[in-house]
């Protein structure tokens, strides 16, 4: 209730904290930090912003403040999943965007989180976890689909 706001008027929405805004969001606070964020520092004065892009390339150079920005947006993410596999009990999730695309380096922390945070872990059925195949074209392939077919 007291989260972040949210461009659709709401506080705390999933969105502030799962997803590539979110991600830049902490890597830009994480650039403060000397040290963890030299290299997330460095890009920020380099171009005047931290860009999702930059972050994922020194995700995967292994850089420690964009794997603790990823991280800590990944736990958002499987904790959120866990709530939602106690309330849907879906047997997939399916994660698209931009930050999808680092697939298994996302997905890893995002499924240590779910399983923290899914209630009954080991007693109930564990949902699998998937980066959806059409990455950030996804909702305009959709909205193609819905227009041309009836």
């Amino acid at each position: 209730r007291d989260g972040r706001p949210c461009g659709c008027g709401q506080n705390g929405c999933l969105e502030q904290y799962a997803s590539g805004r979110a991600l830049q969001r902490e890597a830009d606070d994480i650039a403060d930090t000397p040290g963890l964020g030299d290299a997330l520092a460095q890009v920020r004065a380099e171009k005047g912003s931290i860009s999702g892009p930059a972050v994922s390339r020194l995700v995967l150079a292994g850089d420690p403040g964009a794997l603790e920005a990823l991280r800590r947006v990944a736990t958002a993410l499987g904790e959120a999943c866990g709530g939602f596999q106690a309330v849907l009990d879906p047997s997939l999730f399916v994660i698209g965007g931009g930050v999808a695309e680092l697939g298994e380096v996302l997905l890893e922390p995002v499924r240590l989180a779910y399983e923290t945070a899914l209630p009954g872990y080991g007693d109930r059925p564990v949902a699998e976890f998937a980066i959806a195949r059409l990455g950030n074209d996804a909702g305009i392939i959709g909205a193609a689909d819905l227009a041309g077919g009836e």
